[in-house]
C-alpha cells in the first residue's frame, strides 16, 4: 500500500484546505502529527483547526489548542519574545516538542467523520 492511499479523500483534501503540497501529503501517514512532525504551530496551526471548525462543522469546544501546539512565540515574558525575535534559532530550542501531546493526523480524520473533537 503506498503512503498517498493511506490517507482518506477527505483527509487530504483537509491537508491541501490547510496549504500543504501534494509532495508533503504523500509523505504523511495517519499517525504523522501536526507539530511533531509537520512543523505547525501559532497562527497557522490556529487557521488549521478553524478549517475543521468552519469547512467540516467539527465541534471544537473540547479542544485546547496549547496542550498541542507552541504559541506563535514561545518566549514566556515579553523579555524573552524579544530576545528569541533578535536572536534567530533560539525560537526552536525555546519550542520544546516533548512539552505537547501529538496530535496526529488519524485524530483530525475521526473529528471530521463524527463532527467533534475527542482526545480518546
Amino acid at each position: 500500500m503506498s503512503m498517498a492511499s493511506e490517507l482518506s479523500i477527505e483527509l487530504r483534501e483537509y491537508l491541501k484546505r490547510c496549504g500543504l503540497s501534494e509532495s508533503k501529503i504523500a509523505q504523511c501517514r495517519s499517525s504523522t502529527r501536526m507539530y511533531h512532525d509537520l512543523g505547525l504551530y501559532g497562527d497557522i496551526a490556529e487557521a488549521d483547526m478553524e478549517v475543521l471548525a468552519d469547512h467540516y462543522r467539527v465541534d471544537l469546544s473540547g479542544f485546547e489548542f496549547e496542550k498541542f501546539f507552541p504559541p506563535e512565540f514561545a518566549g514566556k515574558s515579553p523579555l524573552a519574545r524579544v530576545l528569541l525575535w533578535i536572536v534567530p534559532f533560539t525560537d526552536k530550542v525555546a519550542r520544546k516538542s516533548g512539552e505537547y501531546l501529538p496530535l496526529t493526523l488519524e485524530m483530525i480524520e475521526r473529528a471530521i467523520r463524527t463532527k467533534q473533537w475527542r482526545m480518546d
